[in-house]
């Protein structure tokens, strides 16, 4: 665990060299007026807190409140590559109590150190290790701090980030799932994840594309965005894509898209029947949606009749 004592410390490794030693701070309350990087004692002025996590989130924000000075070198000594490799759990804790402490507070040094984390690829396509939970974290955090916050986060998903670590891009998504933001600017972002973003040879992530429809889909209109593109001539023109947006439909449980789904369905049979004599990978595409397809809208308890396919019983595996 990393006690107020060790923030300070880490603050202190920034600004000490060829600082005078700490001089007393002010009455408690007061903002400091000397370029000395404040005691502990001096920051909590006697204060007894229930547990660490707890004196920590005072000590940053009396930092941020009476000390605004030093208040960027206390990050920069904090939020870090070194103990995003070295100390994970050092980091994951600092991240969490800054959200908790900046609350609300739509600090802009607050918002671009953790969107570090988040959109610099130095950081989330790191080769040496992989840390979703810190990632996550800063990405709750900055969901908490504010309007600044949250568009930072919005624009870290990028078809950049998609193409060099779609992994990180389902964490973040993950992210606004659970939180549920209701700003305009996340919906467009997993939209573009889902619908738009490519790697460099025109392919697609499947594992990322079924996670962005499902975390769209909690999102405010997100459910409206979806069925925009459950648009015929977009599914056929893309029936491999098309099978990780069912996909993410049925992991969100979208009952209400099983009345698009339903004739989706009978247009990419009647589509295989007309290609049956030609098979190809395209064709494998269509069978396979097809087959994702029925299995989603069964677990939707879809009451959408199924169309007849005469000439399901001749298809071979697509391993074959």
């Amino acid at each position: 665990m990393i006690g107020a004592r060790r923030l300070a410390v880490g603050g202190l490794i920034l600004v000490a060299a060829g600082l005078p030693s700490a001089c007393p701070a002010g009455e408690a309350g007061m903002v400091a007026t000397n370029d000395t990087f404040p005691t502990v004692p001096e920051v909590l002025g006697g204060r007894t807190f229930k547990n660490y996590t707890e004196q920590d989130i005072y000590f940053l924000r009396a930092i941020h409140d009476r000390y605004p000075s030093h208040w960027t070198d206390l990050l920069e000594a904090n939020l870090t590559l070194n103990d995003f490799v070295l100390a994970p759990e050092k980091l994951l804790r600092f991240v969490n109590e800054l959200g908790e402490a900046m609350r609300g507070q739509d600090d802009l040094v607050a918002c671009t150190k953790l969107a570090m984390i988040t959109g610099d690829p130095a950081f989330y396509a790191n080769a040496s290790v992989s840390r979703p939970e810190i990632l996550k974290a800063a990405a709750q955090a900055l969901i908490k701090l504010g309007p600044k916050g949250r568009k930072a986060l919005a624009s870290t998903f990028t078809e950049v980030h998609y193409r060099s670590d779609p992994a990180s891009l389902e964490v973040l998504g993950d992210a606004l799932g659970e939180e549920r933001p209701s700003d305009p600017e996340f919906v467009v972002a997993l939209a573009s994840t889902a619908f738009t973003f490519s790697t460099t040879n025109g392919a697609f992530y499947p594992r990322c594309v079924a996670g962005a429809v499902k975390d769209l889909l909690c999102l405010t209109n997100g459910l409206a965005v979806v069925r925009s593109h459950l648009k015929i001539g977009e599914v056929l023109n893309n029936p491999g894509l098309f099978q990780s947006v069912v996909d993410g439909i049925a992991e969100a449980q979208a009952s209400e898209l099983a009345a698009d789904l339903g004739p989706i369905q009978a247009e990419v049979r009647a589509k295989l029947a007309k290609l049956a004599e030609s098979p190809d990978g395209y064709r494998d595409d269509l069978q396979e949606l097809e087959v994702r397809l029925g299995r989603t809208l069964a677990s939707l308890g879809s009451k959408v009749q199924p169309v007849p396919n005469p000439k399901s019983e001749t298809r071979k595996p697509k391993s074959e």
